[in-house]
């Protein structure tokens, strides 16, 4: 099943995904969510396959060694032991929005156009975005 994870990033250098990433279930809510914030900005919700974070080569994006399971509430360090980060993901990871701009869009998301759970995940998006960590939605494939 796929999974999808609101996903703070903690640090870069190494890039550090926070522990307390959140579960958006159901699928529908996040879809409603993910045209809201896409209204503001294309890249404002950007997404990523979890699969192609990781690298076994530097040539290949995704790995056949290693696999991430999201769903343990842990940081995930891409420093070599275990994960390398893919080029697939630097690049991605260049194009987010400046934290600035992104906190400026998601505050200004209409809180009467979502429901309680979409207000969850707006207001903890605003508490990473204000403690200076980009946030980023993750789709984890089921195995």
């Amino acid at each position: 099943m796929t999974k999808y994870w609101l996903t703070p990033i903690a640090g870069y250098s190494p890039l550090v995904l926070g522990a307390d990433r959140l579960d958006c279930s159901p699928l529908t809510k996040l879809e409603a969510f993910r045209e809201l914030a896409n209204g503001r900005h294309p890249r404002l919700l950007s997404m990523y396959k979890a699969s192609l974070l990781l690298s076994d080569d530097e040539e290949v994006c995704g790995s056949e060694l290693a696999e991430l399971d999201l769903s343990h509430p842990e940081t995930v360090v891409f420093d070599g032991d275990p994960f390398h980060l893919s080029h697939c993901a630097e690049a991605f990871l260049d194009r987010l929005l400046k934290r600035e701009e992104a906190k400026d869009l998601v505050s200004s998301l209409n809180d009467s156009a979502l429901d309680a759970q979409q207000i969850i995940w707006k207001n903890q998006w605003l508490r990473w975005l204000e403690l200076g960590c980009d946030v980023i939605l993750l789709r984890e494939d089921g195995r």
